[in-house]
Order: C-alpha cells, then structure tokens, then sequence
C-alpha cells in the first residue's frame, strides 16, 4: 500500500461522520467519489506546473499503481486515488487504459469502499487471469473495527469497467496464518508457476518492532476461480534490522530469473534470484535499490510481447491547494543484465511523444557552464548524451539550477538531490526526461533510474552543461521537445 498508515481514529471517523453515509450502497459510493472526482478537474487543469506526459488522474490525489494488466489489447491502469481532496485519504481505486502506455482514457472508478459492510478504503493490489480467462481483482480490504482482509472483484464485462465484489469477501483474513501473527498485512500479488497460482503478500511478524520484521507471506489458489486459498508460509524475511515491515511486494519472473521488489517505508529494494515452491524460499543473488528518488509502491504487467513492465508510484510532493497531487513513473521495461542485476529503461513507446529531433557535436567542458542553444530548452524535454571527464564531474543543468551528473572518481550520480552509486569509470550515458516540474533520469543503460522533482521558476526553461573539477567532454547530445500525452475523456463517465 503506502506509508500513509491511518491509525483506528482516523478510519473510525470516516465511518462516523454520519449514519446514513454508512448505508450508502456501492453504487451510491461511486456516484459521490465520481462527482467529488469531477468537481476537481478545472482546478487541477489550470496549474501550469503539472506534468502533462507522465500518468496522472483526472484531478485530486493519486498514488499506488494497482491491478496493473494487460487485456485484450488494452494496458489497464489501476490506482490509490482520493476522488475528494488533494491530500492522502478516502482510498478508492481509479482506473484508465491505454493501447500503447502513452495516451490514456480516463474511466470511471472502479472500487469504492462497501460503506455498509464496515470498509473504510480500499487499499492496493493486483490484477490477475482466473481459469476462465478474465481478471479479477484482489485488494486490501481496511475496516474500523478489524483487521485487513483480502477481497475479491469481478468484472461484469471484457471492457473491465464494472466490477462487483465476491459475495464469499473476504477471501482470506489473518486466520489463514494459524499460530504465525502477521501485522500490516496487505497489498496482493499475484503469479502463476508450474500451472498453479500463487498470492504473495506484505506485512511484518515482529509487531513493528526492530529487529528486520518485514517478510512476504506466500499462498496458493485451490479454485480455479481464485476465490479460496491455502498458505503455504513465509517466502522471504528481511536481513536488515532496520527494516520493520514490507509493503507491495512483487515475486515476479524475468527471463529465467526470478525478480522479488518491495516497499520498506523507504525507496524501493529488489532481489534478483532463485524461488523454490516446495520449500517456500526466495534466494536472493543480487540486491540494489530500484529508484533512489522520490518514487514507491511498485506493480508489475506483462504485454503481449513478453515484456515485464514495471509501474510506480512518483512523489511529486506539490502544494495540495493546486487541485492535484502525484503522478506514475514513466513505464520501464525490466530487464536482468548479465551481471543479474536489474535494469530499467522506459518504454520505447514513449518515443512517439517525440518532436524535431536537434542534435549538438562534441564539445569540450569546463567549469564555466556551456548554455545549450534556444533549441534545447523548455520544460518538457527528453535529452541524450554521453559525457566523459579527465576526473572531472560531468553534467548538466535543467531548468536552471537542478543538477544532473557524474563522478568517475567515485562513481556516483546526482540527480537534484538524490545520489546513486552507479559504479566508477567512463563515458556515462544519461537520458533525461523533463516534465514540468517531474524530472527522470536513466543511467547506463538503465543501470540506474531516478524519479524526482525540479524546482524552477515559469522563466527558467534553459539547458547548460559543465564539467567540475577538471576538463569534460560531451561526445554527443540530442535533444527532443515532447508533446502532451492524451488523456480521454470519452469514457469517464461510463
């Protein structure tokens, strides 16, 4: 789910703000968040801050990618979304498709909270393929007076936009677990391996307490229908003390190995490995950070080219008052590189957003920034290069003052305010993406991808370069202005 735990009071007066609102059927739910939803729309628009081709919703806050699938066609985008306010609170799931991961149509919201059955939210999870080959979603049920449950939703057509939840809800709650106490247990994800469906899901055994509680819990289907299921125990269990719980888990397949991400209240941490089934084990090989920025809450699809799609959740962090807040990551494309580490590069498709491409020779660095011309300049930008120094730090700045650059003496890159150690030695290739006020950098060939967020006046829209520390050379740089992406209005309301 996402660090934003309320605590009991805070659920508890969701549901106490009046006893008729607790009566309120799904459908009457519904109608209010999308109206709430609707009533936000102008106002967001008119922020000229707002990233236009990074994923957003149509108005209000967003986070957690969920239920991400592809159907049909269709790549379907789930989500965190509070339908009335720009601040977290209220959690539905919103929704939006797309053929090709660059223009979205905005559908109407999928999940609300069964107010008369005691649900407060409806907290993060996943899509999945049942036996009869369509989806169902499973989510993290949050009440007042219980604990979480898993719960179950069934589309009532192939377009996905109608959902009823299973009459049997909840699917599973902590009494699967036996004698073993799981606490913050949430966010679903599911797999299949050797002709059988598993569940992983987060939490801690230790209460919260230090001492590294954070495990994924493992379970499988024993319907084909996804509505009843056994737990087979713990698959993997943090080795740091420091990390007390785990949220969004992902155990997912790349190529021939095995990809487990999660959430720790903290960047995002991934181990590439080995699963055995039969034993309930992960085996970790290699572990890194996945995005040392400002991104969280990781969801995982696969197309229909096979390729394993990685969506997240980016902070932009923003004033609420603006009528909007947060947006997703762009889709990256996972790769395992020969080393077994894992890589992230965005998905080609976005190239469409592409305008005239300008391209600049080689030119030579020094501590006296070099401006790019006019041509490369604006705040939605997409920029290549490859850069090499005699021991210099090597870089560029966008919009002014937000520094994008690396050290080969100790191998680490900056982006704004983040640093990420990418390994030492040169050239170094960045690709950068501006976004209003998003930006995102990818390293190395996706060795190393970082979402965070620039600070800039409406003014400032220049590019330079620089070396520091000694000479630099910029073997090549190209440059594209990017479009808007399209976001479909057309079937918002159903």
């Amino acid at each position: 789910m996402q660090t934003f735990q309320p605590s009991r009071r805070e659920l508890a007066g969701l549901l106490m703000a009046g006893s008729a609102m607790a009566q309120q059927s799904d459908v009457d739910v519904l109608k209010k968040a999308m109206d709430g939803l609707t009533e936000g729309i102008a106002k967001a628009g008119q922020d000229p801050e707002r990233p236009v081709y990074h994923f957003h919703p149509p108005a209000r806050w967003n986070n957690d990618p969920n239920g991400t699938i592809f159907y049909k066609g269709w790549h379907h985008m789930f989500y965190q979304l509070n339908p009335f306010d720009s601040v977290w609170g209220h959690m539905h799931w919103g929704h939006a498709r797309s053929r090709d991961m660059v223009d979205w149509e905005h559908l109407p919201i999928a999940l609300g909270p069964s107010l008369e059955k005691g649900e407060a939210h409806i907290f993060s999870g996943a899509a999945f393929l049942a036996d009869d080959g369509r989806p169902r979603i499973f989510y993290t049920s949050i009440g007042v007076k219980r604990d979480p449950e898993q719960w179950l939703a069934i589309p009532e057509s192939d377009d996905l936009i109608r959902w009823k939840k299973h009459p049997a809800n909840p699917i599973l709650d902590l009494k699967i677990h036996g004698s073993l106490t799981v606490t913050d247990w949430r966010d679903p994800f599911l797999f299949r391996e050797a002709g059988k469906t598993y569940m992983v899901c987060g939490g801690n055994l230790n209460g919260r307490k230090r001492g590294g509680g954070g495990a994924v819990q493992l379970y499988e289907a024993t319907k084909g229908d996804l509505s009843a299921w056994k737990f087979r125990g713990p698959v993997f269990k943090s080795r740091d003390e420091d990390t007390i719980n785990f949220e969004c888990p992902n155990l997912f397949k790349v190529g021939a190995k095995w990809v487990l991400i999660v959430s720790p209240h903290k960047p995002c941490e991934y181990w590439v490995g080995d699963l055995d089934l039969e034993k309930v084990q992960f085996v970790p090989q290699m572990h890194g950070v996945l995005d040392a920025g400002n991104s969280y809450a990781s969801n995982i699809s696969y197309d229909d080219k096979g390729r394993c799609i990685l969506w997240l959740w980016g902070k932009t962090q923003n004033n609420p008052a603006k009528g909007w807040q947060n947006c997703m990551a762009l889709p990256r494309i996972l790769t395992v590189d020969d080393y077994g580490y894992l890589r992230q590069n965005p998905a080609p498709e976005l190239e469409a957003l592409r305008g005239p491409m300008v391209e600049l020779p080689e030119a030579n660095l020094t501590e006296k920034p070099l401006p790019l011309p006019r041509s490369v300049s604006g705040d939605c930008l997409e920029i290549e290069t490859k850069m090499s120094g005699k021991g210099a730090t090597v870089g560029m700045r966008v919009r002014g003052k937000t520094e994008v650059s690396f050290n080969p003496r100790d191998g680490m890159l900056t982006v704004g305010k983040v640093k990420k150690l990418i390994g030492i030695g040169q050239p170094v290739k960045l690709r950068v993406f501006l976004d209003k006020r998003v930006l995102e950098v990818y390293a190395k060939e996706g060795a190393a991808a970082i979402f965070t967020t620039v600070e800039a006046g409406p003014e400032e829209m220049g590019v330079e370069v620089f070396s520091r520390g000694g000479q630099g050379k910029m073997d090549w740089l190209k440059a594209w202005p990017l479009r808007s992406a399209k976001f479909s209005m057309d079937g918002f309301k159903g």
